[in-house]
Protein backbone atom coordinates (compact mmCIF):
# COMPACT_ATOMS: atom_id res chain seq x y z
CA UNK A 1 0.00 0.00 0.00
CA UNK A 2 3.31 2.20 0.77
CA UNK A 3 4.24 1.82 -2.69
CA UNK A 4 0.74 2.83 -4.44
CA UNK A 5 0.70 6.05 -1.85
CA UNK A 6 3.80 7.04 -3.38
CA UNK A 7 3.12 5.98 -6.73
CA UNK A 8 -0.71 8.19 -6.51
CA UNK A 9 1.33 11.06 -4.86
CA UNK A 10 3.88 11.30 -7.91
CA UNK A 11 1.10 11.17 -10.23
CA UNK A 12 -0.92 13.96 -8.90
CA UNK A 13 2.58 15.81 -9.57
CA UNK A 14 3.01 14.75 -13.33
CA UNK A 15 -0.93 15.55 -13.77
CA UNK A 16 -0.33 19.12 -12.39
CA UNK A 17 2.94 19.42 -14.32
CA UNK A 18 1.05 18.19 -17.43
CA UNK A 19 -2.14 20.43 -16.70
CA UNK A 20 0.87 23.65 -16.26
CA UNK A 21 2.46 22.62 -19.79
CA UNK A 22 -0.86 22.26 -21.13
CA UNK A 23 -2.11 25.79 -19.83
CA UNK A 24 1.33 27.52 -21.34
CA UNK A 25 0.89 26.35 -24.47
CA UNK A 26 -2.69 27.37 -24.67
CA UNK A 27 -3.52 30.24 -22.60
CA UNK A 28 -0.03 31.96 -21.63
CA UNK A 29 0.70 31.51 -25.84
CA UNK A 30 0.73 35.13 -27.83
CA UNK A 31 1.35 35.06 -31.20
CA UNK A 32 3.12 31.87 -31.34
CA UNK A 33 5.58 32.75 -28.26
CA UNK A 34 5.17 31.34 -24.85
CA UNK A 35 6.03 34.50 -21.60
CA UNK A 36 8.58 33.39 -19.59
CA UNK A 37 8.15 36.80 -17.76
CA UNK A 38 9.82 40.27 -17.38
CA UNK A 39 12.35 41.72 -15.43
CA UNK A 40 14.34 45.13 -14.96
CA UNK A 41 17.63 45.53 -14.27
CA UNK A 42 20.15 48.51 -13.89
CA UNK A 43 24.08 49.06 -13.74
CA UNK A 44 26.31 52.11 -13.22
CA UNK A 45 28.49 50.67 -15.93
CA UNK A 46 28.41 50.29 -19.63
CA UNK A 47 27.31 47.13 -20.10
CA UNK A 48 24.74 44.59 -18.88
CA UNK A 49 25.73 41.05 -19.55
CA UNK A 50 23.80 37.72 -18.72
CA UNK A 51 25.81 34.35 -17.28
CA UNK A 52 27.49 32.23 -20.12
CA UNK A 53 24.20 30.04 -21.11
CA UNK A 54 25.59 26.92 -22.43
CA UNK A 55 23.52 24.86 -24.84
CA UNK A 56 24.77 21.62 -26.13
CA UNK A 57 24.34 19.91 -28.91
CA UNK A 58 23.56 16.16 -28.70
CA UNK A 59 25.49 13.15 -30.87
CA UNK A 60 24.89 13.43 -34.40
CA UNK A 61 24.43 16.64 -34.69
CA UNK A 62 20.90 16.83 -33.07
CA UNK A 63 20.51 20.53 -31.87
CA UNK A 64 18.32 19.68 -29.20
CA UNK A 65 18.53 23.38 -27.72
CA UNK A 66 16.60 24.63 -30.99
CA UNK A 67 14.01 21.42 -30.38
CA UNK A 68 13.42 22.19 -26.59
CA UNK A 69 13.27 26.38 -27.15
CA UNK A 70 12.92 27.18 -30.38
CA UNK A 71 13.32 30.88 -31.34
CA UNK A 72 13.75 33.19 -28.40
CA UNK A 73 12.59 36.88 -28.34
CA UNK A 74 13.82 39.33 -26.41
CA UNK A 75 11.63 43.17 -25.77
CA UNK A 76 14.26 45.48 -24.21
CA UNK A 77 12.46 48.87 -23.35
CA UNK A 78 15.29 51.28 -21.27
CA UNK A 79 13.77 52.94 -18.33
CA UNK A 80 12.93 55.44 -18.57
CA UNK A 81 12.00 55.73 -21.73
CA UNK A 82 13.67 57.91 -24.56
CA UNK A 83 17.41 56.09 -24.73
CA UNK A 84 18.22 54.39 -27.47
CA UNK A 85 19.15 51.01 -26.70
CA UNK A 86 21.33 47.87 -27.63
CA UNK A 87 20.90 44.10 -27.53
CA UNK A 88 22.85 41.75 -28.81
CA UNK A 89 23.67 38.11 -28.49
CA UNK A 90 27.11 37.00 -29.25
CA UNK A 91 29.34 33.76 -28.66
CA UNK A 92 30.32 33.83 -24.69
CA UNK A 93 34.33 34.36 -25.74
CA UNK A 94 33.91 36.94 -27.79
CA UNK A 95 31.37 39.25 -25.62
CA UNK A 96 33.82 38.75 -23.12
CA UNK A 97 36.92 39.85 -25.25
CA UNK A 98 35.03 42.89 -25.95
CA UNK A 99 33.59 43.54 -21.96
CA UNK A 100 37.10 42.99 -20.85
CA UNK A 101 38.50 45.75 -18.96
CA UNK A 102 34.66 47.23 -19.47
CA UNK A 103 32.83 48.74 -16.54
CA UNK A 104 29.42 46.28 -16.35
CA UNK A 105 27.31 43.49 -14.85
CA UNK A 106 26.67 40.37 -15.00
CA UNK A 107 23.28 39.54 -13.67
CA UNK A 108 23.82 36.04 -11.47
CA UNK A 109 20.05 35.94 -10.85
CA UNK A 110 16.64 36.53 -10.05
CA UNK A 111 16.59 35.68 -5.86
CA UNK A 112 13.21 36.75 -5.02
CA UNK A 113 12.73 38.21 -8.03
CA UNK A 114 15.36 40.90 -7.40
CA UNK A 115 18.08 40.77 -9.85
CA UNK A 116 21.69 39.88 -8.21
CA UNK A 117 24.90 41.28 -10.09
CA UNK A 118 28.27 40.46 -10.43
CA UNK A 119 30.12 43.72 -11.02
CA UNK A 120 33.14 44.49 -13.04
CA UNK A 121 35.25 47.57 -13.29
CA UNK A 122 36.85 49.55 -15.86
CA UNK A 123 35.93 51.87 -18.44
CA UNK A 124 34.21 53.13 -21.69
CA UNK A 125 34.11 50.28 -24.13
CA UNK A 126 36.68 51.09 -26.80
CA UNK A 127 34.39 50.46 -29.92
CA UNK A 128 30.43 51.16 -29.76
CA UNK A 129 28.60 48.22 -29.75
CA UNK A 130 27.19 48.33 -32.87
CA UNK A 131 30.54 48.04 -34.33
CA UNK A 132 31.78 45.49 -32.88
CA UNK A 133 31.18 42.83 -35.51
CA UNK A 134 31.02 39.68 -32.66
CA UNK A 135 26.62 39.44 -32.54
CA UNK A 136 25.05 36.71 -33.86
CA UNK A 137 21.69 38.81 -33.65
CA UNK A 138 21.24 42.24 -32.72
CA UNK A 139 18.48 44.87 -31.73
CA UNK A 140 18.95 48.29 -31.70
CA UNK A 141 16.84 52.32 -31.36
CA UNK A 142 14.68 54.30 -29.49
CA UNK A 143 11.94 52.70 -27.83
CA UNK A 144 10.96 49.13 -27.40
CA UNK A 145 13.29 47.15 -29.39
CA UNK A 146 12.52 43.58 -30.00
CA UNK A 147 15.16 40.50 -30.69
CA UNK A 148 14.75 37.24 -32.06
CA UNK A 149 17.16 34.55 -31.60
CA UNK A 150 16.59 30.83 -33.62
CA UNK A 151 18.50 29.03 -30.66
CA UNK A 152 21.76 27.14 -31.42
CA UNK A 153 24.00 25.32 -29.16
CA UNK A 154 26.84 26.68 -27.86
CA UNK A 155 28.43 28.37 -25.63
CA UNK A 156 26.82 32.45 -25.90
CA UNK A 157 26.21 35.84 -23.52
CA UNK A 158 23.10 38.19 -24.02
CA UNK A 159 24.87 41.97 -23.67
CA UNK A 160 22.45 45.22 -23.33
CA UNK A 161 23.99 48.37 -23.37
CA UNK A 162 22.88 51.95 -24.65
CA UNK A 163 23.58 52.40 -28.36
CA UNK A 164 25.75 55.35 -28.10
CA UNK A 165 27.81 53.59 -25.15
CA UNK A 166 26.99 55.72 -22.13
CA UNK A 167 26.44 54.78 -18.50
CA UNK A 168 24.24 54.29 -16.73
CA UNK A 169 22.18 51.37 -18.22
CA UNK A 170 18.76 50.62 -17.14
CA UNK A 171 16.45 48.42 -19.19
CA UNK A 172 13.22 46.46 -18.26
CA UNK A 173 13.31 42.97 -20.52
CA UNK A 174 10.60 41.06 -21.28
CA UNK A 175 11.34 37.08 -22.49
CA UNK A 176 9.54 34.81 -24.81
CA UNK A 177 10.10 31.54 -26.73
CA UNK A 178 8.01 29.14 -28.96
CA UNK A 179 9.07 25.89 -26.79
CA UNK A 180 7.99 23.72 -29.71
CA UNK A 181 8.53 20.62 -27.42
CA UNK A 182 6.09 21.96 -24.88
CA UNK A 183 3.03 20.40 -26.05
CA UNK A 184 4.61 16.86 -26.27
CA UNK A 185 5.76 17.33 -22.70
CA UNK A 186 2.54 17.82 -21.94
CA UNK A 187 0.92 15.18 -23.35
CA UNK A 188 4.04 13.00 -21.83
CA UNK A 189 3.49 14.40 -18.39
CA UNK A 190 -0.15 13.78 -18.88
CA UNK A 191 -0.08 9.96 -19.86
CA UNK A 192 2.73 9.19 -17.24
CA UNK A 193 0.42 10.55 -14.68
CA UNK A 194 -2.44 8.79 -15.73
CA UNK A 195 0.02 5.79 -15.67
CA UNK A 196 0.83 6.25 -12.16
CA UNK A 197 -2.60 7.08 -10.72
CA UNK A 198 -4.19 3.75 -12.11
CA UNK A 199 -0.98 1.87 -10.74
CA UNK A 200 -0.74 3.19 -7.82
CA UNK A 201 -4.61 2.84 -6.50
CA UNK A 202 -4.57 -1.05 -7.62
CA UNK A 203 -1.45 -1.19 -5.44
CA UNK A 204 -3.25 0.35 -3.05
CA UNK A 205 -6.68 -1.90 -3.95
CA UNK A 206 -5.98 -5.04 -4.07
CA UNK A 207 -3.64 -5.45 -1.17
CA UNK A 208 -6.90 -3.59 0.96
CA UNK A 209 -9.60 -6.27 -1.18
CA UNK A 210 -7.30 -9.31 -0.40
CA UNK A 211 -7.14 -8.56 3.47
CA UNK A 212 -11.16 -7.67 3.60
CA UNK A 213 -11.83 -11.21 2.18
CA UNK A 214 -9.01 -12.93 4.58
CA UNK A 215 -11.28 -11.19 7.40
CA UNK A 216 -14.35 -12.89 5.86
CA UNK A 217 -13.28 -16.04 5.89
CA UNK A 218 -14.66 -18.54 8.43
CA UNK A 219 -12.10 -19.50 10.74
CA UNK A 220 -11.19 -23.48 10.23
CA UNK A 221 -11.44 -26.68 12.31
Amino acid sequence: MVVGAVLVACSLGLLGGGAGAVWATTAHRHGGYVDLGTQSYRTTGYALASRQIQLDAAAGGWDVARSLFGTVRLRITATPAGTAVFTGIAPAGAAGRYLSGVASATITGSPAGQPSYLGHAGGAPAVLPAQAGIWAVTAAGPGTQTLTWPVTSGNWTVVAMNADGSAPVSVRVNVAATLPALPWIATGLLIAGAIFLVAGALLIALPARAASRQRAAPASG
